[in-house]
C-alpha cells in the first residue's frame, strides 16, 4: 500500500491505495473512484512514485512475512506457511529480524502498542520509492521518522557527519 494515513487534507489524494493500482491510466482510476485529474500534480507525482508491479508487491509481502514470523517472540508460522516461505526462498530463520535501520533486534511484541496512525515497527525502505524484496524490511518507528526520504547509505553519512561535528567519532 501506499502511504498517506496520515495526510488530513481532502486534496492529498487517496490513502492507502494498493502500489500496483497506481499503475493503471487516470481513464481505468476514474472508473474505480480515483479521479487523478482532481488532485495537485505533486500528489499525483508522489502516488505515481510510489507504485509497483503487481509481482514486486507479492515478493515484498512474502518477505515481509517471513520478518514478521522471524521476529523474537513471534507466534508459530503454520506449517503450510513455513513451507511455502520456504519454497519461495524466503524462510523463517527464528529471531533474526532486525530493524533494517539500526539493526537492533525487533521483538514481535511491539506490535502490541500500535494504534492507529502509531506503530512502534513499520515497514522501512533501504531506497525510498523502491519497492522491491531486496529493498524492503521492518524499522523502528522512530528510526524511520529518522531516515526520512534519505537512502540508508545518505541518512548514516549524514549522522556520521553530525558525530564529526559534535566532536564524536564513529565506529565504522
Amino acid at each position: 500500500m501506499t502511504t498517506g494515513a496520515s495526510w488530513k487534507s481532502e486534496d492529498a489524494g487517496p490513502n492507502r491505495i494498493l502500489r500496483w493500482v497506481m499503475l493503471l491510466s487516470d481513464e481505468e482510476l476514474l472508473k474505480i473512484g480515483i479521479n487523478m485529474a482532481g488532485l495537485k500534480p505533486q500528489i499525483v507525482a508522489k502516488l505515481r512514485e510510489k507504485s509497483a508491479e503487481y509481482p514486486s508487491c507479492i515478493a515484498v509481502a512474502m518477505k515481509l512475512t517471513s520478518l514478521v514470523y522471524s521476529m523474537a517472540d513471534a507466534p508459530a508460522a503454520p506449517s503450510e506457511v513455513l513451507e511455502y516461505l520456504t519454497q519461495v526462498g524466503s524462510p523463517v530463520v527464528l529471531d533474526s529480524t532486525t530493524c533494517q535501520i539500526c539493526k537492533e533486534p525487533l521483538d514481535f511484541r511491539l506490535f502490541d502498542g500500535a494504534r492507529r496512525g502509531r506503530a512502534e515497527i513499520e515497514t522501512s525502505h533501504s531506497s525510498p520509492r523502491l519497492h522491491t524484496p531486496d529493498n524492503v524490511g521492518f524499522a523502528h518507528r522512530a528510526c524511520n521518522i529518522a531516515q526520512g526520504n534519505k537512502t540508508l547509505d545518505e541518512f548514516y553519512n549524514w549522522i556520521e557527519s553530525i558525530l564529526q561535528r559534535v566532536g564524536r567519532t564513529s565506529a565504522s
